[in-house]
């Protein structure tokens, strides 16, 4: 029986031995997790302390827990000013006030919430912060937020900066007094401003965009329009050009584009300045036609004095316009050449009616004088302001491309396009025609001079088209 009993203490005692040991260990895993706790306490309070960014931790009624060093520097708050602070708290301005405050109830209902505020400092002055408020629970329930804030005043300054910026370029968009459109380099419309949809006859701005800019324009002007943007896209620089178009509304007018490439979106394209000049082309239309008219009347006049030069000038330009037009010049170049050889013999008119209308044969020195009538034709004309060059083919419709012409010998590419064909219509017309010095050259004689100076004395494709049209009858010679 002693021994029963004595066994049954042992293995009490072994038994308080164990949970002793067991109490131990617990009071060990206890310290241990009580001193990591302290360890993260310290952790996350010296992170919260040296956060770059200002933080905040507020109670779940929302009062002021903590507050950060970066907060107070940001804010001019001070923890004492702050913590136990309900909302409204201080940096909250008048424009944030309610949306701040849902702020809280979405955070506390949706977990993390981001927004961007303008709050104000101690002193007033008011900056931009993005707010990330986040909710701390614990088994389920609230214990407390963790506000943490990123100062974006600088950004949102830039933004505003940006937006003033473009808000102040689309006002010029659309309150220049041009047209303004951007295209691709297809032609398609990428932007244009209101100016330019009331200029083709549309009701709103942007009305155009996705539409080809050749279907505003007349089909005759579509290879101009594509050669201008080929050139720019190839950077051979910008160009000024005039085109005619039609409205939506059908109205057909004269408008003058100056293209340039830009950066548009990331991509390159063509910004095209566009203004309206059909009463600037009817102007100078008008304008020379007047010209026309008083180069016919100066022409007409000569004709007391010396008959042969008037029909010489008149049949000279007849022939230097049937050139052009083969040759594909435009209507104001043709223009031109016409107005040049009506003129182009003007300088005879300081040369004596006595040389002009003398029989026979002519002395060095009168032929020294015929010869001079370029110059004085230059003299008259230059000071004409005429729009076309004029004045240079009255100066060197004598000239040669072989440099062997007078007055000043000067050859190849020097001369202009209207000089080599005034040189060539004038040797043709002059041959043709009866002088008192000199019987007409027969139909032979004049094309073999046309052949045998081909390339070296008159320009290939000149000669080729006089050729041409003597050939066909559209010109017929005296």
């Amino acid at each position: 029986m002693e021994d029963k009993t004595k066994q049954q203490l042992i293995e009490q005692i072994e038994s308080l031995h164990k949970e002793l040991a067991n109490l131990k260990q617990e009071e060990a895993k206890r310290k241990q997790a009580e001193e990591a706790l302290l360890e993260s306490e310290k952790f996350s309070s010296s992170l919260l302390s040296n956060s770059p960014n200002p933080i905040l931790v507020t109670n779940r009624d929302t009062s002021v827990r903590y507050v950060n060093p970066a907060l107070e520097e940001l804010t001019g708050f001070s923890p004492s000013e702050l913590v136990g602070m309900k909302p409204p708290y201080p940096w909250w301005t008048e424009e944030t006030l309610q949306k701040t405050s849902e702020d809280f109830r979405e955070a506390l209902r949706k977990g993390i919430q981001k927004a961007e505020r303008l709050f104000q400092k101690k002193d007033g002055q008011r900056f931009w912060v993005e707010v990330s408020a986040t909710p701390a629970k614990q088994n389920g329930e609230l214990k407390y937020y963790i506000v943490a804030w990123v100062d974006i005043t600088e950004r949102k300054r830039a933004e505003e900066e940006l937006q003033e910026s473009q808000e102040l370029l689309q006002t010029l968009f659309d309150s220049i007094l041009d047209g303004i459109l951007i295209l691709d380099y297809s032609g398609e419309i990428l932007s244009h401003n209101s100016i330019l949809g009331k200029m083709i006859g549309l009701e709103s701005t942007g009305e155009a965009v996705g539409r080809n800019a050749l279907e505003f324009v007349l089909p005759e002007f579509h290879s101009v329009v594509i050669q201008d943007l080929a050139n720019v896209k190839e950077g051979r620089g910008g160009y000024l050009n005039s085109y005619k178009v039609r409205s939506a509304t059908e109205r057909e007018f004269w408008i003058e584009g100056l293209g340039t490439d830009i950066i548009y979106k990331g991509k390159h394209a063509d910004l095209v300045s566009i203004r309206d000049i059909t009463e600037r082309r009817r102007a100078q239309e008008q304008l020379e036609r007047s010209f026309a008219y008083l180069a016919e009347t100066v022409s007409r006049a000569m004709s007391s004095r010396d008959p042969y030069t008037t029909d010489h000038q008149q049949r000279v330009a007849e022939l230097a316009r049937l050139v052009g037009e083969k040759m594909g010049l435009d209507k104001h170049r043709l223009e031109g050449l016409h107005i040049g050889a009506l003129l182009h013999d003007i300088g005879k008119i300081s040369i004596p009616g006595s040389i002009l209308n003398k029989p026979g044969k002519l002395t060095e020195e009168e032929w020294a004088l015929i010869r001079a009538h370029t110059k004085q034709g230059y003299e008259i004309l230059d000071g004409g302001r005429f729009p076309w060059p004029v004045a240079d083919m009255a100066l060197h419709h004598h000239e040669r491309l072989n440099g062997s012409g007078y007055p000043d010998g000067i050859s190849g590419d020097k001369l202009g396009l209207e000089c080599r064909i005034l040189s060539v219509c004038d040797v043709v017309e002059a041959m043709s025609s009866h002088r008192p010095y000199r019987p007409a050259r027969s139909r032979e004689e004049i094309l073999e001079e046309l052949k045998s100076g081909r390339e070296t004395k008159y320009d290939a494709s000149v000669v080729d088209i006089v050729l041409q049209i003597i050939e066909s009858g559209e010109f017929e010679l005296n």
